[in-house]
């Protein structure tokens, strides 16, 4: 194993041994993007065998293709067409292929994934979110030129999740897609096997059964995919996915050269992809995903050569071969190189401008097109709803969620004379979800550094003019249950209906997607009383039942306790710190933050009896996490001796204020807690959990 010399800073990026070598052999190099950290880079070899690294910034890259001296890239809303600046023999600096950006073409955010150049020089793409082939024009954002058989219209729905494409001589030949539905996002739940090849030619379908299918490649006589949720390379034939090989990651982003596949690897980036065959198997080994490129030998299957990432970047999207090509960069968009190289005919090469003073300007400097936007953004875009059937009794439109409605008393109307307007986020993950964060409640950052991810989130948003003024967030449990997580309103609009429609419109997606039942925990508050309370009920919740009851105070009120000094411990019994005893935590205490403080275990001739465990969780304040003492010392006060110790530690330690909560299922401590407690809290809430049935006729069904 080699550790990269030349990379850029922050990054750890790990090769196998002689991987430069090779490259600099096979006289190539690579490029490849990363649409997660908006990258475009390079791999190439320098004179000493190490590998080195290029990478420019760009709005979200995603598919890449070379053609002659040019390289064609889609993005966020973009396609970019790139020139290599110098001339054959020419260098700059050790530069020997210098990719300018020559041409951005405004597609608008429609999720463009692979992009190819047909025998006429067209340039066509791959348009995920429209479901299609589509191609440029000085007219319009993309002009369609096919669309699978099984698409009804064209809508920014992301049905099928159409994404590559491959060529044969110079025409459009096959594409993969993630399933045959014609819904929104309706390949979602078809993850494990739903995938597809289609012929586009015939419009037929030639495949079926496949995980995710993505960079279909006609190479060599034979159509070759990437079986992506089962991590293999392989070809079709007779209408069957034949694999080659293995590979430990998402496979995604395939090119050949000679007899030799170039694939790229990602890792499972987020619980939508829970549960696949790729997940299992390698779980089954002891291994965990990859994130990098892998070098296959086509005739053996087995890989020559490899590359994996080390932190930040955790997906590939697409990789091109770059033959003759020793030393390749790109000009990016945030350096001066982009204004100050120029070429002219004549001029003898790249001729650099003199650096000239900035010059004075009024307000602040506008945003660069293909940069990533540092204000808050979505990964991917904000998509409308699809067309929502008339059965419905809610107040849906054909076209979208809320838009074109007559004003009534149950819409949000404003001086504007503009309407809220509701659509679904589409890709959402928890790791995009967090752009979100100042639009969730409670906050879904805080959310989750105690509580991981555990599936797929839906997320639909309220906006007014553009800007989002409403959020609400579920996550999927099981295939049968979700629960919303977050429900937002700012709250200069709240008492309009929206957290009420935010909700419905949620209930109506989760149950489109096969969800039986929807669950929500809250804590009490005057918000929750006044406003989600009554929105449940207006929607035929379940009444909300107590969960938990929660506490606060500070240590100079609880030390007003007289039984913090009360009773007293026979010999018999010691208590410990449980850090420096070694024992294993109970099941679902975390180790993070456990505070040693006070976090104490109680013996009884020398065996564990109880224990009471807390953290800190802000500078200022532990929680009492859980407290535990056998049935049979319940009633000698030896609970209370361990609770009451754990408490006077903190009290002598200076940290102010402490928090703790209570289930329901517990009557003996909640008895214990309304007694000896209760007097000396500052503050007592509840957690309160509701439910409904969102799909019956199905749960019937499956019972």
């Amino acid at each position: 194993m080699q550790t990269l010399v030349s990379a850029p800073s922050g990054l750890e990026i790990n090769a196998s041994e002689q991987f430069g070598s090779w490259l600099c052999q096979q006289n190539l190099s690579l490029a490849f993007t990363t649409y997660q950290t908006n990258r475009l880079f390079f791999v190439s070899s320098q004179a000493n065998g190490q590998l080195k690294l290029n990478e420019r910034l760009f709005d979200k890259p995603m598919g890449l293709y070379l053609a002659g001296k040019s390289l064609y890239m889609t993005t966020r809303y973009q396609l970019w067409h790139f020139d290599n600046f110098l001339g054959n023999g020419e260098k700059y600096k050790e530069t020997d292929h210098l990719y300018v950006p020559r041409t951005a073409y405004t597609t608008g955010d429609v999720n463009a994934h692979e992009v190819v150049l047909d025998d006429s020089g067209k340039v066509i793409f791959v348009n995920t979110d429209f479901s299609c082939l589509a191609t440029l024009s000085p007219d319009y954002n993309f002009v369609p030129l096919w669309q699978p058989p099984f698409i009804s219209k064209l809508v920014a729905e992301d049905r099928c999740h159409l994404n590559g494409l491959a060529m044969v001589e110079g025409k459009p030949a096959y594409v993969t897609a993630c399933s045959t539905t014609d819904t929104a996002a309706g390949w979602r739940n078809y993850r494990h096997d739903g995938g597809v090849v289609i012929d586009v030619a015939q419009s037929e379908i030639i495949a079926t059964g496949l995980s995710m299918p993505h960079s279909p490649r006609w190479y060599q006589g034979k159509l070759w995919l990437l079986n992506s949720g089962t991590g293999e390379l392989g070809y079709i034939e007779e209408r069957q996915f034949h694999p080659i090989t293995f590979c430990p990651g998402f496979v995604r982003g395939l090119a050949f050269w000679q007899n030799f596949a170039f694939v790229g690897l990602s890792q499972l980036r987020s619980q939508t992809f829970t549960g696949l065959t790729l997940e299992n198997r390698l779980s089954s080994q002891g291994n965990r995903p990859q994130c990098g490129l892998m070098v296959i030998d086509l005739q053996t299957g087995t890989a020559l050569h490899w590359l994996y990432f080390q932190g930040v970047i955790e997906e590939l999207f697409d990789v091109v071969v770059l033959p003759g090509v020793l030393q390749p960069q790109a000009i990016g968009l945030q350096s001066d190189e982009i204004q100050r190289l120029v070429t002219f005919p004549n001029s003898g090469g790249i001729v650099t401008t003199k650096p000239t003073a900035k010059r004075p300007s009024l307000g602040t400097a506008p945003p660069v097109a293909g940069l990533p936007t540092q204000q808050i953004t979505p990964l991917n875009p904000l998509e409308d709803w699809g067309e929502i059937g008339q059965s419905s009794s809610l107040p849906f439109t054909r076209g979208g969620l809320g838009r074109g409605n007559p004003k009534t008393s149950n819409e949000a109307a404003f001086s504007s004379g503009n309407q809220i307007r509701y659509q679904r986020v589409y890709h959402l993950n928890s790791s995009n979800a967090l752009d979100y964060n100042h639009l969730t409640y409670p906050s879904l950052q805080k959310r989750w550094q105690t509580q991981p991810p555990q599936g797929e989130l839906t997320g639909l948003s309220a906006s007014l003019d553009g800007a989002i003024v409403g959020f609400a967030i579920s996550e999927r449990l099981n295939p049968q249950q979700a629960e919303i997580i977050s429900l937002f309103v700012l709250p200069e609009y709240r008492h309009q209906g929206i957290g009420t429609k935010l909700v419905a419109y949620l209930e109506q997606e989760l149950a489109q997607q096969g969800c039986v039942e929807i669950i929500l925990s809250y804590s009490t508050s005057t918000l929750t009383n006044v406003a989600l309370e009554p929105l449940l009920s207006k929607r035929h919740w379940q009444t909300p039942q107590i969960n938990l009851v929660l506490g606060k105070t500070a240590t100079e009120k609880i030390a007003q306790a007289p039984w913090l000094n009360k009773y007293s411990l026979p010999p018999a019994f010691e208590v410990f710190p449980w850090l420096d005893a070694g024992l294993s935590l109970p099941p679902n205490v975390e180790a993070h933050r456990l505070e040693p403080l006070n976090s104490l275990g109680l013996r009884y001739r020398r065996e564990v009896i109880g224990w009471v465990l807390t953290h800190r969780v802000a500078p200022d304040t532990i929680r009492y996490t859980t407290f535990s003492i056998a049935q049979a010392f319940e009633k000698r006060g030896r609970g209370v001796w361990l609770l009451a110790s754990a408490i006077r530690r903190q009290v002598d330690s200076g940290v102010p204020y402490l928090t703790g909560s209570v289930s329901y299922r517990y009557p003996r401590l909640l008895k214990f807690v309304e007694r000896h407690l209760t007097p000396y809290l500052t503050g007592v809430g509840e957690v309160r959990q509701t439910s409904k049935l969102i799909n019956p006729t199905l749960e019937s069904r499956e019972n």
